[in-house]
């Protein structure tokens, strides 16, 4: 996704814009959208799936109490007092995950549940937690947001968050288990919380060890959990799950038998016209002694409604709970345990589990119990170490970037859907929940490295039947023409993302079949998937611009400026590679005169690049730090005079190296250096080896500067605060841990 995917607001006609930028009306919106892809409304006329008019489509995503105070978002991206570095969808606050493919569960570094997305890695967010700037107490979210833990001491609760001292780490990087430690030296308290998403089961588990060496001696465990079910998703505009949570209502009720508290919703999913419903109980694995099912205090500005029980989270204050049973509306919910201290420890297991309905869920919670969590962990890491067992590694001693490297494929595999797609990250702020057929393709060529080919089919099968034909349209589309993919899906196949269509994703694809079938040899797939490739570049070969000879004026990249009508490197590049990808597929099946058809434009248009996108004064193709490599790689671009892919190689160098110094140098912002390095550890290993040492200066950087300190993962960009640089946006970011694990391997080699 692009450079400025982080820095992004959803506007209330869902378009997005830069922040700082004015909100435009639905109107303007809709206008908007109509001219971006005025161009390819005749090819999808008609075409099942579309949506006919635009104005109408944006209109339909508003839906009047969208762009009112119902959406706090909107309000608070669009603040023109907010400082320059605001993070306008606001900060993630994930410092770790654990997913398995339907379940996935972020929690912060206090272990504090913010993310529980459920059917799907991809929708939708189970949980209330909505954050506001990174510089206020819990990024100012509200105290009573999310899912957290507690000891009761002296006859009140000290929430596990509130301890002066906490660490989190993931014990392996052969599993996804997280491990957070909290200690309070003064009480001489250790508390251990153990998490981890079974496979095969819908459910998170909690183990709670504690400790206690002194005279403080903790009587009891509670945990608190603000649920707040979703069961509908928009087209085009992922808002549902976390910019209206104060509209999320569900019942919840404490269900005896069970020793749990349910809660339960149902509706429509406007996205699919289908029933959608869901259920999440929580409980612990051991009986309880106490409940408490309220309202939520802090949901609106006047307070619970009359009659409304306590909220869970204040009731939860003295360490006792009141035993309110149920509550219809914004709810929260909190569980006590007695616990039995011998020898100053105990353990204690919670579990938080998924499913269409109550019964579902307390199906899946009785498994989970039955289960347990160091049984769950172990049998996840045993799983992973069979399914990664062809994982190559980068050639190093160097234990951070080992562990970054498997946690790299770790974290896709246990995200992808399994239907196919792999989110960009399971983050609601911003909202990348969604599949890019863009990162997709790197997604795929890491796995297939592992010899995961099964895994990469699933997800090409997904994008055969994403791709927008003659006859069909994405559901949700806003015009795609035949052979392209929308911006981003939804694991179900409906458009997430508010851009039709850009061109490089299309050139991604054709690459991505061919390079698949490339690694494999199976020319029975190849041929069964032909007319996906067919289409995409007979698009690229057609989509030509009789003025210059480059590509046709499209949006490129996530870039929203000027949209619909960019010509730059990053879409000259990538058509360039779909091209010629294709016509070695086509050559693969005896389909002669596709290739030679492709291979003809692929040569107009790397002469058409050389005329108008080389700049002689900067000796480079231009693309910044973001966008460089892609002349050297994956494109490999052959231009009439070699030389120039060297002098950009340089210009590419001198983008980067800033990063590389920071917080010591003026850079204070940056992204995607990994994508860059992956091309010129490629080129220079070819052509300057000696130069491979600037390349792994900045595998260095990202690893031992950028990364955590801790959990090690990464996110999108990073900044410079207060002195230090701090990574962000979407943590984990699925597409910049394959992108640093595939820069690793071509530096140092690969080894299994």
């Amino acid at each position: 996704m692009a450079a400025t995917a982080g820095s992004l607001v959803l506007a209330p006609a869902g378009v997005l814009a830069p922040a700082g930028a004015a909100a435009p009306s639905v109107d303007e919106a809709g206008a908007a959208l109509d001219g971006a892809v005025a161009s390819a409304a005749s090819a999808v006329a008609g075409a099942e799936g579309a949506v006919t008019s635009l104005g109408d489509a944006v209109a339909r995503v508003a839906q009047g109490e969208q762009t009112g105070p119902n959406f706090p978002c909107v309000a608070r991206a669009f603040d023109p007092t907010a400082p320059a570095d605001a993070e306008g969808w606001g900060p993630t606050d994930v410092n770790a995950q654990t997913a398995n493919g339907r379940l996935a569960a972020g929690v912060s570094r206090s272990a504090t549940l913010t993310v529980l997305r459920w059917p799907s890695p991809s929708y939708y967010d189970q949980v209330k937690y909505y954050t506001v700037d990174r510089r206020l107490p819990l990024l100012g979210a509200k105290p009573n947001e999310g899912a957290f833990l507690g000891v009761v001491v002296g006859g009140r609760t000290l929430w596990l968050r509130d301890f002066p001292r906490s660490r989190q780490r993931y014990p392996t990087s052969r599993g996804d288990e997280v491990i957070t430690e909290f200690s309070d030296p003064t009480r001489r308290l250790r508390v251990v919380v153990r998490d981890v998403a079974p496979r095969g089961v819908d459910a998170l588990i909690r183990r709670v060890e504690v400790r206690a060496a002194g005279r403080a001696r903790p009587q009891a465990l509670v945990a608190f959990e603000n649920f707040n079910l979703v069961v509908s998703k928009l087209p085009a505009a992922p808002l549902l799950d976390f910019c209206n949570e104060e509209l999320n209502n569900d019942s919840a009720r404490y269900v005896p038998d069970a020793d749990a508290i349910v809660h339960e919703r149902s509706g429509v999913d406007a996205s699919t016209g289908k029933p959608s419903s869901v259920a999440v109980a929580m409980a612990f694995a051991r009986r309880s002694d106490g409940h408490q099912v309220g309202g939520d205090r802090l949901a609106s500005p006047g307070g619970l409604p009359p009659g409304a029980p306590e909220d869970a989270y204040d009731d939860a204050a003295d360490g006792r709970l009141s035993g309110s049973g149920a509550y219809t509306g914004q709810t929260t919910g909190a569980l006590r345990v007695p616990l039995r201290l011998r020898r100053g420890r105990d353990a204690v297991e919670l579990v938080v589990a998924a499913g269409p309905t109550r019964t579902r869920a307390l199906a899946e919670l009785a498994a989970a119990r039955r289960l347990g969590q160091r049984r769950a962990a172990a049998e996840k890491r045993r799983w992973l170490a069979r399914l990664l067992r062809d994982m190559p590694m980068p050639r190093t001693r160097d234990r951070v970037l080992r562990e970054m490297a498997r946690r790299a494929l770790t974290l896709v595999v246990t995200t992808a859907d399994r239907r196919g797609p792999i989110v960009a990250a399971i983050s609601t702020q911003p909202p990348y929940g969604e599949d890019w057929p863009r990162d997709g393709a790197f997604f795929d060529l890491a796995l297939d490295r592992s010899r995961l080919h099964e895994l990469v089919r699933r997800h090409l099968a997904f994008y055969v039947r994403t791709q927008a034909t003659e006859l069909r349209q994405p559901r949700g589309s806003l015009g795609v023409p035949p052979g392209n993919w929308a911006m981003n899906y939804y694991a179900d196949g409906v458009v997430g993302g508010p851009i039709p269509w850009e061109i490089d994703e299309t050139g991604f694809m054709a690459w991505d079949f061919t390079r698949h079938f490339e690694t494999t040899g199976d020319r029975g797939w190849l041929r069964s998937v032909y007319p996906t490739v067919r289409r995409a570049a007979d698009f690229l070969a057609t989509c030509r611009d009789p003025l210059n000879g480059l590509q046709c004026r499209a949006t490129e990249d996530d870039t929203f400026a000027n949209l619909g009508n960019q010509q730059t490197i990053i879409g000259a590049a990538i058509t360039y590679l779909g091209l010629r990808s294709a016509a070695r597929a086509a050559r693969a099946l005896g389909e002669e005169a596709d290739a030679a058809r492709w291979e003809a434009r692929a040569a107009e248009l790397q002469r058409a690049i050389d005329e108008h996108l080389w700049d002689p004064a900067a000796r480079s193709y231009g693309g910044g730090v973001e966008y460089c490599a892609y002349p050297l790689w994956p494109a490999e671009l052959a231009p009439a005079d070699r030389s120039r892919l060297a002098d950009h190689a340089e210009y590419c160098w001198r983008e980067l190296e800033p990063s590389f110094r920071a917080p010591a140098s003026d850079r204070t912002f940056g992204l995607y250096e990994s994508k860059a390095l992956i091309a010129l550890a490629r080129f220079w290993r070819r052509n300057d080896p000696a130069k491979l040492a600037r390349v792994r200066r900045g595998i260095d950087w990202i690893a031992h500067v950028e990364a955590t300190p801790d959990t090690h993962v990464l996110g999108e960009t990073w900044r410079v605060t207060r002195g230090r640089v701090l990574t962000y946006t979407a943590t984990p970011h699925l597409w910049e841990h394959t992108l640093f694990y595939l820069a690793m391997l071509e530096t140092y080699g690969a080894e299994r």
